[in-house]
């Protein structure tokens, strides 16, 4: 009896050991931190931007969810270039059923840096792209270039 309950409680300790160094299997990402500042003003321009309901049609109604979350209107400015993001405003991004490159872009930097240029897809991805790329690259129905 003594000998059945050991195996057991072994089995069992063997089984809780694997599952816990395996883990439940979940194939998300680790999440990356980063500094860049352009990346994080993008990052919180777009949480501000699905606060809206309906979302921001203009920068007023923008700069008046930044303030409900103690946003400075200094996000509006690109670290990068210091220019002013070019946001496309009436953008409901809730409930997409989309995902990767087939999301909208909803803000990105007037000129960039080095060739490329900082871009905000969907609700919080943000993108790197040359000039070629955001121009090819998904946008709302009816958004027309500003260059």
């Amino acid at each position: 009896m003594f000998f059945y309950k050991s195996n057991i409680n072994l089995i069992f300790i063997s089984i809780l050991l694997i599952v816990i160094l395996v883990g439940c299997g979940s194939e998300d990402k680790p999440s990356v931190i980063t500094t860049d500042p352009t990346i994080i003003a993008l990052d919180k321009l777009g949480g501000a931007y699905i606060r809206g309901t309906p979302p921001p049609r203009t920068k007023a109604e923008l700069l008046s969810i930044f303030k409900s979350c103690n946003h400075p209107k200094g996000l509006l400015i690109s670290p990068s270039d210091g220019q002013e993001f070019i946001i496309v405003y009436g953008v409901e991004l809730k409930g997409l059923k989309v995902t990767g490159a087939q999301l909208p872009i909803v803000a990105f930097e007037k000129s960039g840096k080095d060739g490329k240029r900082y871009a905000l897809r969907g609700m919080n991805t943000v993108v790197q792209l040359t000039e070629a790329e955001l121009k090819s690259s998904v946008f709302p129905e009816g958004y027309k270039f500003p260059f």
